[in-house]
């Protein structure tokens, strides 16, 4: 009986855990200022409401306190922190309401700039976009040569995949940079 009891108060801490991770954070106050200044019903105290709200909102962007970022912005950071874990990033750029959910990114085609390779260590593969990526098997990475096109897929257990466009076989990839 007792792990029965213990087991379900695992599982409601578990859900109210998971329930609490996936909330986005709260507006920032300038921004709640602003939309605050739409309830006023007075048309001279509304507008003046805006002119000091919008105001207080430019000098936060200005300052570097409030940074916006628009849905094109957001994929674009996720695609250049691919290879990374960054479990904040999904909530900070989260969906709201019913928009539909931003698929993630299962893989990247890239193109290798510079493969350097240390003697009986791995190698280290400078992509064309600046990420780096290092070699975490004993693969030999043989075909992989700077101007090579790769993929680089997500793998089991968060790691990595990169596949040479001239064959041979997977190599385990881990993100450096």
């Amino acid at each position: 009986m007792r792990i029965v009891i213990a087991s379900l108060c695992f599982v409601a801490f578990a859900a109210g855990s998971a329930a609490a991770q996936e909330e986005r954070p709260a507006n920032p106050q300038v921004l709640d200022q602003v939309y605050a200044c739409a309830n006023i019903a007075d048309e001279t105290q509304r507008l003046a409401c805006y002119d000091g709200a919008v105001g207080r909102l430019r000098d936060a962007q200005t300052s570097g306190n409030l940074v916006a970022v628009d849905r094109q912005q957001a994929q674009e950071i996720e695609r250049e922190a691919f290879g990374f874990s960054l479990p904040s990033l999904p909530r900070i750029f989260g969906n709201r309401g019913n928009e539909a959910a931003a698929p993630e990114i299962a893989e990247m085609a890239l193109t290798i700039d510079r493969v350097v390779t240390r003697r009986n260590g791995p190698a280290t593969f400078y992509m064309s976009n600046g990420q780096v990526w290092t070699q975490i098997d004993d693969e030999n990475a043989r075909n992989a040569r700077a101007g090579g096109q790769v993929t680089i897929r997500r793998a089991t257990l968060g790691s990595f995949l990169m596949s040479v466009e001239a064959g041979g076989p997977a190599i385990r990839v881990r993100r450096t940079q």
